[in-house]
């Protein structure tokens, strides 16, 4: 039985209404990318919310908007995707790597504070695999060293934190629509979203090549505007997105079942107050490496996020960027992320189960 990792597709009033834009002639930055920022303002409980061309772009826009300059310090998580990073060098800052927590895969509070430095201006937590990361704990170091909190929350649409969406907990934050991800857009596309006036007016500037009006340039600035044809597709997803983060909630709980009692298998911890939306299911398991191959011989999928470190990634050796993260690359060595999405079957999930079992029996 193949089990994919993921699984993509659209229903047919989404493919017309895409048609539709296309027929046109309006395609970028129109009418549907400014209703996907009002609704996913709405949906997050963010003042302002800007649409961009990725989640990259979202970060960039948002470390931007906070005022990140070159010389600056950003504690962030060596344990994610690399364009976290990749960002902050980008704006002239350098990332500073801080440990995570191994239950919960996010930032370390406590190993935070000892990275904190007179160069520091804010902090970059990642809401990985779709559980925030302790937003208060952070608070109270942003609080206490006057510092931003930029929420890059790619992998978190609809992620709760004691009764609130993550995304608009902090001072900015970014989120990815990437095919992979709980939200999609068909394609590329990311969201900026903020409560401050201010920072909301230096994304969009940022975000369109600085434009105050049409050339008339306030500031410097790119094009990381939002194809219409991407804001079609994302409304629709927004629509879906509680029922779909439900359905993966529902496929987590039956894992959680199913590993229970087998002692090479640590199943994902939610701590009490937080909403996980599971997008990844990531386990901790004993031979790991085997593991994957009796996954692939089996025909089902799966991801590790993430295998190399960012702090032992050639660039940032290359950089000059070290750390010594001792849970980081414990974690490396263990993870494994297992099908999740929505569409998966009941007898899927049956036999991802069974599989898993058997090689550890």
């Amino acid at each position: 039985m193949k089990v994919p990792v993921v699984q993509l597709g659209l229903d047919e009033q989404t493919v017309k209404d895409a048609a539709e834009v296309l027929k046109s002639g309006m395609w970028a930055d129109g009418k549907n990318v400014k209703a996907l920022e009002e609704e996913f303002a709405r949906y997050i409980g963010a003042k302002h919310a800007r649409a961009v061309n990725n989640g990259t772009a979202a970060l960039i826009c948002a470390l931007y908007g906070v005022g990140i300059k070159p010389g600056d310090e950003v504690l962030v998580p060596s344990f994610t995707f690399i364009a976290t990073s990749n960002t902050i060098l980008e704006c002239g800052a350098k990332p500073v790597f801080v440990d995570v927590d191994r239950g919960t895969f996010n930032m370390s509070v406590e190993d935070a504070k000892k990275k904190v430095t007179k160069k520091t201006r804010a902090i970059m937590p990642v809401h990985l695999y779709g559980l925030s990361v302790d937003m208060d704990g952070l608070k109270e170091i942003a609080t206490k060293n006057n510092l931003k909190i930029i929420e890059d929350a790619c992998q978190a649409h609809g992620a709760g934190y004691k009764g609130k969406k993550v995304g608009g907990i902090g001072d900015v934050a970014a989120f990815s629509l990437y095919p992979t991800k709980n939200m999609v857009c068909g394609g590329e596309g990311g969201i900026v979203t903020t409560n401050d006036d201010e920072v909301m007016n230096r994304v969009k500037l940022y975000a369109n090549h600085g434009q105050a009006q049409k050339y008339v340039h306030a500031s410097i600035g790119f094009n990381f505007r939002m194809q219409e044809v991407n804001g079609v597709i994302a409304r629709a997803s927004l629509k879906l997105l509680d029922a779909n983060n439900k359905k993966r909630q529902e496929n987590a709980a039956f894992y959680n079942a199913a590993f229970k009692g087998v002692s090479q298998v640590e199943t994902p911890i939610v701590p009490a107050g937080y909403e996980h939306v599971y997008h990844q299911y990531t386990l901790k398991v004993k031979n790991r490496d085997k593991l994957a191959q009796h996954l692939q011989k089996n025909e089902i999928g799966y991801g590790i996020h993430y295998g190399i470190p960012i702090h032992e990634q050639q660039s940032m050796k290359s950089a000059g960027i070290t750390a010594r993260l001792p849970v980081t690359e414990a974690l490396a060595k263990e993870v494994i992320s297992l099908p999740v999405h929505p569409l998966l079957s009941r007898e899927q999930l049956d036999f991802v189960a069974k599989t898993i079992k058997s090689f550890y029996a």
